[in-house]
């Protein structure tokens, strides 16, 4: 008897073991694994460049910026004999967005390109979101904002400011260039 209740614990243990690890890279882990691979360009940015005193930034922004602790975007220019490496790359960023720990939010397919966005958190707790952007003839960007208890709704008024030229986003040049 003491033998089968030994076995049926360390089953149970192994199995919690199991299911407790994950398998596969997580997004975080892509980063690091190519942070000096000189294929990719990197851009890490700290919310303290974006300011949070600026005129054109309303109350609700600057509260909504303050939830923002970085913002990381990595991209990979698709150059002469790439092809291959490129389709493996978009593969592995696929795999990882598709685990559980994302949540596709948005999804736009167009002539110009994809671009799916992603969050992972509570709808009204977000702790990251994500953007993958991507062009067979040119490459991908897959940006990070990572925060405490972001809002999607909040974020998209951000985004809004941002997108109309108010707030000055010039150290994202040579990353956006994959797109020009």
């Amino acid at each position: 008897m003491k033998g089968i209740i030994k076995s049926i614990a360390i089953v149970l243990l192994a199995t919690t073991s199991l299911i407790s690890c994950k398998n596969g890279e997580t997004l975080q882990e892509y980063y690091v694994a190519n942070q000096e691979n000189s294929d990719f360009i990197l851009v890490d940015v700290p919310t303290s460049l974006i300011s949070k005193d600026s005129k054109v930034l309303d109350e609700k922004q600057k509260e909504v910026l303050k939830t923002v602790r970085k913002i990381n975007i990595m991209a990979y220019p698709l150059k002469d004999g790439t092809t291959a490496t490129f389709e493996a790359e978009i593969a592995k960023v696929t795999a990882i967005l598709a685990s559980d720990d994302y949540e596709e939010l948005m999804k736009i397919t167009s002539d110009q390109g994809n671009m799916k966005l992603y969050f992972r958190g509570e709808e009204d707790a977000i702790d990251e979101v994500v953007v993958f952007a991507s062009q067979d003839s040119k490459g991908f960007v897959i940006a990070r904002l990572l925060g405490n208890d972001m809002n999607i709704a909040d974020m998209s008024s951000l985004a809004k400011t941002i997108q109309a030229g108010d707030i000055d986003i010039s150290q994202f040049d040579g990353v956006m260039d994959v797109f020009n």
